[in-house]
């Protein structure tokens, strides 16, 4: 079950054994605190944490999931980072227990990753919930973002929401935890309901990732002598030009796509599928990749390769990438 069908199906009855699995911790978390907030849990006397990278003995986990409650009026287990829904090991006795759980016990497991044809999750998946916690894609974001703004009580419109999709769209992954901060940091500094690009651009602490977006919005733009004044300025920090390196090497590579999408018949908004993008960012990108010549995408390329090993060899400094730069910025 996703995020948003999970959260709701805990307005409901509490199940007794959940499986809380994926990548994006902000999902998990946010299920964990709202299982044991509808539970009424006292952290002190009826939750028993244990965390499997600390590698447990299968008996104590299956123990402390069978026990009577000593303090309170029930027994919570969370299990962390349990690593025993992917591999083909038999844990029948833990399977029995979980089939017929004590109505006082409750057990959560977290778990990286689960193989859904085991077992054991689908026992849990009958009897209890399974938390499929996937990274949100970039085109997936304004759901998230919607329900965030009605929770803080704030709207954003046009000029705010494009300038927040631009700060997502040149990052390598989303950090909901990053976003749910910063946002609340925002609606706390804004007076009024609406939250404007002006407040984004005053509040919202900028990753290293997103400063460096002015960098290609120049290249873009055909601004050489404004790409080369910020290349030079993140150049005053050596360490931070191979960040700038892979910026411009991925920026290049979706250029590239977004080309060959386009040729497909694929444009506007429905580049956000493939390119895996904001479908205001992917349109964005299409329009702009039109002033582009594949061939100068593809050369450009490979000197970018060239020019990473050099700079990373001490071979090259920052003219390496200057000359890239001028020669996109002069298509």
């Amino acid at each position: 079950m996703k995020f948003k069908d999970f959260m709701s199906a805990l307005d409901g009855e509490i199940k007794n054994v959940y499986l809380l699995c994926g990548e994006e911790n902000f999902f998990i978390d946010k299920a964990r605190e709202k299982i044991l907030s509808r539970l009424n849990v006292d952290k002190q006397t009826e939750l028993v944490t244990i965390d499997c990278d600390s590698k447990p003995a299968v008996g104590e986990i299956i123990s402390a999931i069978d026990s009577s409650p000593f303090f309170g009026t029930r027994n919570v287990v969370l299990v962390k980072n349990a690593n025993f829904f992917g591999g083909d090991k038999k844990f029948e006795r833990l399977e029995n227990i979980l089939r017929d759980m004590q109505p006082t016990n409750y057990v959560i497991f977290t778990a990286k990753a689960a193989d859904k044809r085991r077992k054991l999750y689908k026992i849990i998946e009958k009897v209890g919930g399974v938390l499929e916690a996937d990274p949100l894609r970039a085109w997936e974001v304004d759901d998230w973002l919607n329900g965030k703004l009605k929770s803080l009580g704030k709207i954003m419109r046009g000029e705010a929401r494009r300038h927040f999709n631009e700060r997502l769209g040149i990052l390598p992954e989303i950090s909901l935890w990053y976003l749910e901060n910063e946002l609340d940091k925002v609606a706390l500094n804004v007076d009024g309901n609406e939250i404007t690009a002006a407040d984004l651009r005053r509040i919202m602490l900028a990753p290293p990732e997103v400063s460096n977006f002015a960098l290609t919005d120049a290249v873009d733009e055909r601004k050489a002598s404004k790409a080369v004044y910020l290349l030079k300025t993140q150049a005053r920090d050596y360490g931070k030009l191979p960040l700038v390196t892979t910026l411009l090497v991925n920026h290049v590579r979706r250029l590239l796509r977004a080309k060959f999408f386009i040729a497909q018949g694929v444009t506007g908004r429905k580049l956000g599928e493939p390119l895996e993008m904001n479908p205001y960012i992917a349109q964005k990108l299409g329009e702009t990749a039109k002033s582009y010549k594949e061939k100068i995408l593809e050369e450009v390329f490979v000197e970018l390769a060239e020019a990473d090993f050099k700079l990373k060899t001490g071979r090259a400094g920052v003219e390496a990438l200057e000359r890239i730069i001028i020669k996109l910025c002069n298509r």
